[in-house]
């Protein structure tokens, strides 16, 4: 039973660094953790399977050919689900190193303690050429797009610290699902307003400002996550130009929210809670 108990080692360890891989998705990133353990669990399956055909047929070569299909079939039968959130597939970021990994495996099964270390390095070197193929993968504007709409809603809390000055905003799904809009400090002097759309392939932010200018941001897809949405300075209108809102930063935590404005002076920071 020591291949078995080889298998079940080594295919937890190669699960493990599969799953952690996904942290170079920024899209899946919030995600880690559960992504991790139901890898690693993946793995343990194919490390089992994989044990269990070692200690009946005592072959390298079948061996390999066993892992890289057990391992392949499951990676596909995650691939094909997509994420719950954005709708997208992930196949080759889940196929290949899944299929790579489930070969290893069946081959460390074939041995002892030996290549069994040489398994955990071998799946440490995959994870590292894995990881280009997770990474680069931007955020993309309907993506970002959904999470500003799923903001709907009144929020209220403290500008600059969170015990400082009250402040309050709503969010708004406007123009049949094509806007969103944010009102700031709502049926105040300082009320201004944001509108959010999507122009082609980027999210574009508009700030209408108290200011009496109108900068327009544009979502910065590399930078960018569901949970942490950050706007670029693409360029300035209206009458008065010497201050005005450069930047955004707007941070979701479930009910919380976290947003920096940034301005060519000074930064203004708002700490919220949605209004239940």
């Amino acid at each position: 039973m020591k291949k078995l108990l080889i298998g079940l080692i080594v295919g937890a360890v190669c699960g493990a660094i599969d799953g952690a891989t996904a942290w170079f998705t920024p899209a899946v990133r919030p995600e880690i953790l559960t992504i991790v353990f139901l890898s690693t669990i993946k793995g343990v399956i194919v490390g089992i399977a994989a044990g269990l055909f070692a200690w009946k047929v005592k072959s390298v070569p079948a061996g390999i050919v066993f892992g890289l299909a057990v391992g392949c079939l499951l990676a596909y039968l995650v691939a094909k689900n997509p994420d719950p959130k954005t709708g997208e597939h992930y196949w080759w970021q889940i196929m290949v190193p899944g299929t790579v990994f489930g070969a290893v495996i069946g081959w460390a099964t074939q041995h002892y303690a030996r290549q069994a270390r040489a398994a955990v390095a071998a799946a440490m070197l995959i994870a590292f050429i894995a990881m280009p193929m997770r990474a680069g993968e931007p955020m993309k504007a309907a993506d970002a797009f959904q999470a500003l709409k799923g903001l709907a809603g009144k929020w209220s809390g403290s500008m600059m610290t969170p015990d400082g000055p009250a402040g309050s905003e709503e969010y708004r799904v406007t123009a049949c699902g094509s806007a969103v809009m944010l009102v700031q400090f709502p049926q105040s002097e300082h009320e201004m307003i944001t509108m959010f759309t999507i122009d082609g392939n980027d999210l574009i932010a508009t700030h209408y400002c108290s200011g009496q200018n109108q900068p327009t941001m544009k979502l910065n897809p590399a930078k960018s996550t569901p949970n942490d949405l950050v706007f670029d300075f693409v360029h300035l209108s209206g009458a008065q130009r010497d201050f005005y809102i450069h930047d955004a930063h707007i941070k979701i935590a479930g009910d919380k929210l976290e947003e920096t404005w940034n301005s060519n002076r000074d930064v203004k920071r708002m700490f919220l809670a949605r209004v239940k």
